[in-house]
């Protein structure tokens, strides 16, 4: 019998195609959560978990995208969670990568269809994206490590299990 969180991690994959259906508030805040319970550097708890479910605010940043990358990085997702915290704090990058793989299993588990978006922390440090960040409540000295984009996918047929490389593990 196989273990049923081991089952979700190995079947989960990237969505890069949302419908408008939106999530639950719910299941957000229990996506959250689960990011929250990551493990953090000497459990000093750095990060920060911004749940981004307005609309308004969603758009804004997706109009962003679209003027400074020319497309829509978000995917039609409609709403996403920004995990960040002060860009000079040692361990920003390992503390938010833990609270963002915890959420995407968690929202695997809801049936819910989620992307890692890197991204923002570039498109808030131009000159309209820093209005949109302080729109936010987030500090100048912020870095947002990695934005986790969610939703329900608009095309099935693209969620597709990669195949890995066949040196990826090795025991010694």
């Amino acid at each position: 019998m196989e273990n049923k969180t081991i089952k979700i991690i190995k079947n989960r994959v990237s969505c890069r195609n949302y419908t408008d259906k939106r999530v639950p508030l719910s299941k957000l805040k229990l996506i959250a959560e689960a990011g929250m319970m990551a493990p953090s550097a000497r459990n000093e708890q750095i990060a920060n978990i911004l749940v981004l479910k307005d609309s308004k605010k969603v758009k804004k940043l997706r109009d962003l995208s679209i003027k400074e990358l020319k497309r829509d990085c978000f995917y039609g997702a409609n709403c996403m969670i920004l995990v960040y915290a002060n860009r000079n704090e040692k361990f920003v990058v390992q503390d938010c990568t833990c609270i963002l793989e915890n959420m995407f299993i968690a929202a695997s588990s809801l049936n819910i269809n989620s992307c890692w978006i890197n991204q923002v922390d570039e498109l808030l440090l131009t000159n309209d994206g820093a209005k949109i960040k302080k729109s936010l409540g987030i500090d100048n000295d912020a870095r947002i490590v990695g934005t986790c984009i969610l939703g329900y996918c608009a095309n099935k047929d693209e969620l597709k299990i990669k195949e890995r490389k066949k040196d990826f593990i090795k025991i010694v």
